[in-house]
């Protein structure tokens, strides 16, 4: 009998949170027009905590190769983070030499977890960055992405 009540309450209980998640999406927004990126979240008691992403963000004039890192105030959904880019005025499918300009800048968002075990992350980011270098009109990026990933991994 004891047995029979021990596997009841296992089975009602909710499985254990995940320590660290990487998450694979798309997002779309302004200035780059398109992203891809993979998104590691790292937990603390079941809540996100901190968010590390690599993105490339291709556009029609305009291309980012990016690193960010993200913490969530108050271990929720909302986040505020830095992130660092290689930009490149031209867009990937142009020849000739190619020329990189280092950017960093600052974003705030929210990441909201959806789907079957939180796998799903829909994420609204607002977000500027400086190009030091560049001529007035080019060196400030102010933008906004909206998008969309899908856990593959977590431990």
């Amino acid at each position: 009998m004891s047995a029979l009540v021990l596997l009841l309450v296992l089975a009602q209980s909710p499985a254990p949170s995940p320590d660290f998640r990487l998450h694979v999406g798309g997002q779309v927004g302004f200035p780059f027009l398109l992203g891809v990126s993979t998104t590691g979240t790292f937990f603390h008691e079941g809540r996100p905590r901190f968010d590390v992403d690599a993105t490339w963000e291709p556009s029609v004039q305009l291309q980012s190769y990016s690193v960010g890192g993200a913490y969530h105030l108050f271990d929720r959904a909302f986040f505020v983070g830095g992130r660092f880019r290689l930009v490149q005025y031209q867009p990937p499918w142009a020849r000739g030499p190619v020329e990189l300009f280092f950017a960093m800048g600052l974003e705030l968002g929210a990441r909201l977890r959806v789907g079957p075990g939180d796998k799903g992350v829909v994420t609204l980011a607002l977000h500027g960055s400086f190009v030091p270098g560049q001529a007035a009109n080019l060196s400030t990026l102010l933008g906004l992405s909206a998008g969309f990933s899908w856990s593959v991994f977590e431990k």
